[in-house]
């Protein structure tokens, strides 16, 4: 699958936007790129100053680090869309939202973003 050419979408990358949401995932993990394609397309249709990050979670004591609650975990300003908190775990996620899918749906992405105070991009110019 080839992702979106955007400025919503970076890989490490440092890009001038006023909040960036990290996608955490694993190598071998089905789910994150469907994921990072619904993100960039939720925030490109809603014009939002906002990017994706891509956080490649390699080891256990990583994924502890960042808490990560499983492949793919999408944090909006540092907080987790379900609400997670516990041990980091290097395993696939599964969205309860979502019927047990290994992703969120465009719903739940849309309200995390909506509710994180994410502003419109401005004007160029």
């Amino acid at each position: 699958m080839t992702l979106p050419k955007t400025r919503a979408y970076t890989r490490g990358m440092s890009l001038h936007c006023s909040t960036c949401i990290d996608l955490l995932y694993f190598v071998g993990c089905p789910s994150y790129r469907r994921v990072c394609r619904d993100l960039v397309e939720v925030i490109s249709k809603r014009g939002l100053d906002a990017c994706v990050r891509l956080v490649r979670i390699d080891t256990p004591e990583r994924a502890e680090a960042l808490h990560l609650a499983g492949s793919p975990t999408v944090k909006v300003n540092g907080y987790d869309l379900e609400g997670y908190d516990g041990p980091g775990v290097l395993a696939c996620r599964v969205y309860r939202e979502n019927g047990g899918k290994g992703w969120p749906s465009r719903q739940q992405l849309e309200r995390a973003l909506s509710a994180s105070g994410l502003r419109p991009l401005a004007p160029l110019g």
